[in-house]
C-alpha cells in the first residue's frame, strides 16, 4: 500500500496533467460517440470557451502547487495533523483523509459557494454553462478555484496527510464516473434506468 501511494507522491507534474487531460478527453469522446441527448451547438467552440477558464485554473493550480509543497514539508517537519495523532493502518488513514478532503474541499466549499452571496458571484460562472458536457467541469472563475484550493489546503493541514494521500484522492476524483454532468443526468431523469 505504501509503494502504491508513493507512486502518486513521486509522479512528475507532467504525468498528473496528462492524466487529467486523458480523463477529460475520454469523457468528451464518449459523450460524442454515445450522447444521452443531442444539443445543436458547436462543440469545439463551446469547449474553447471552457478551456480558457481551464487555462486560468491551471495557472492558479501551479501557484497553489508551490504552496502545497510548502504545507506538506511543514506538516512533515512538525508532525502536525490527525494522521500523527492516531496509529491506524495506512488504508484506514487514507480513508479518513479522503473523507475529510471530500467533506471540506468538495462538499463544504461547494455548499458555501451556493449559500454565501459574495461567493456565489464567483461560482455562478460554473453554472452559466448552457451546454453541459465533459468540459463544463473545467469552467471555474479564478476566485472560485482559489477558494476551493484554500479549503483543500486547510483539509491537508487538519489531516496532516502525506502528499500521496492528497494526490491519490485527486486522481480518484478525476477518473470517477460520477462527474457533475453524469450526476445532473441522474438527478433530472435523463438516464433511463
Amino acid at each position: 500500500m505504501e509503494s502504491f501511494l508513493n507512486f502518486f507522491e513521486t509522479m512528475p507534474t507532467w504525468q498528473r496533467a496528462a492524466w487529467i487531460f486523458i480523463c477529460l478527453f475520454v469523457c468528451w469522446i464518449l459523450e460524442g460517440a454515445f450522447p444521452l441527448f443531442r444539443f445543436n451547438y458547436r462543440k469545439w467552440k463551446h469547449a474553447g470557451v471552457n478551456f480558457v477558464f481551464l487555462s486560468t485554473t491551471m495557472v492558479i493550480n501551479v501557484l497553489f502547487g508551490v504552496a502545497t509543497v510548502g504545507v506538506f514539508e511543514w506538516i512533515k517537519a512538525n508532525e502536525f495533523g490527525l494522521t500523527y495523532l492516531i496509529d491506524w493502518p495506512i488504508w484506514a488513514e487514507l480513508l479518513m483523509c479522503i473523507l475529510i478532503f471530500e467533506l471540506m474541499a468538495q462538499y463544504l466549499i461547494h455548499f458555501m459557494l451556493h449559500r454565501v452571496k459574495w461567493m456565489w458571484k464567483f461560482h455562478m460562472i460554473h453554472h452559466s454553462d448552457t451546454h453541459l458536457d465533459a468540459t463544463s467541469g473545467t469552467r471555474h472563475h479564478p476566485g472560485d478555484f482559489m477558494m476551493r484550493e484554500t479549503f483543500a489546503l486547510v483539509a491537508v493541514i487538519i489531516t496532516g496527510a502525506p502528499a500521496g494521500y492528497y494526490f491519490f484522492t485527486g486522481f480518484a476524483r478525476c477518473s470517477s464516473p460520477t462527474s457533475p454532468t453524469l450526476i445532473f443526468h441522474f438527478q433530472y431523469g435523463l438516464i433511463n434506468h
